[in-house]
């Protein structure tokens, strides 16, 4: 068990790193161009396998605390007790930011497949994986108020406030001519936050660990929400003026052919 979970760890830091450093390809290529869509897709397909081994993992730290890692010395009872305590609580984090990955993922995709009929987005699994992520950034939230756990305390409430505003797209429908873009740019550069903020916790943070100390960890570990969230609104904000769509629910000008080529 602990060398398969080992092999999956290896997958998942293999994968995330390509799709990190992919992102930004897309992110500055022209629009819709050949360069855009192929290193989007890369990045796709690099960004579902880590949330497929983040939940494989997730699972198996939960279920199976004790397997799941090679130890040096045998642990007291209480050493155990608290052991399989923190694995409960890094797979529920970790099962979370997978859930958010993917919902973020599922809604920047799929809304380019849906632009011309974006009920197709109303079906079963959507809304579930929403709700599961609402409620699971409830219990995250809950969970580090428990455990006095800044991180989890500061990345529990990105859950509800994202799937508010998705939500609210697939329910109550587009409200713009351009809905799509915007909720594609949003669901990509919310991949991306959720990536780099994984990065951080469970990679990164050992990188600085002699340069952050106490409540400092919070802090790393929320900056990819902190500088992600007002560059997805700036964004979007720069396309809804370039398509002047600057209100919604106004009548908006015929965007021209190049704008989103």
């Amino acid at each position: 068990m602990a060398d398969l979970f080992q092999w999956l760890r290896w997958i998942h830091i293999a994968a995330g790193s390509v799709a990190l450093i992919v992102f930004w390809i897309p992110a500055f290529a022209p629009k819709g161009g050949r360069t855009h869509v192929r290193a989007g897709w890369v990045y796709v397909i690099g960004m579902s396998i880590v949330v497929v081994t983040a939940f494989s993992m997730s699972g198996l730290a939960f279920g199976f605390p004790l397997d799941v890692r090679h130890f040096q010395r045998p642990m007291s009872p209480e050493e155990q007790a608290s052991f399989i305590h923190s694995q409960h609580i890094f797979a529920a984090f970790l099962g979370y930011l997978a859930a958010l990955t993917l919902m973020f993922g599922w809604q920047g995709v799929w809304v380019m497949r849906t632009k011309k009929n974006p009920e197709e987005m109303r079906k079963p699994f959507t809304i579930g994986l929403y709700a599961a992520v609402f409620l699971g950034g409830i219990a995250i939230f809950v969970i580090g108020l428990r455990e006095h756990a800044g991180p989890l305390m500061g990345l529990g409430p990105v859950g509800p406030f994202a799937t508010s505003g998705s939500l609210r797209y697939v329910l109550q429908g587009p409200r713009t001519r351009m809905h799509w873009w915007y909720e594609h740019i949003g669901g990509m550069l919310g991949t991306a936050i959720a990536g780099y903020t994984a990065f951080l916790v469970f990679g990164g943070a050992r990188l600085f660990r002699s340069m952050l100390h106490g409540q400092m960890y919070t802090i790393f570990w929320v900056l990819p929400t902190i500088i992600g969230v007002p560059t997805i609104y700036i964004t979007v904000g720069y396309y809804r003026r370039k398509f002047k769509e600057n209100r919604p629910g106004t009548t908006p000008a015929a965007p021209r052919a190049s704008a989103t080529a």
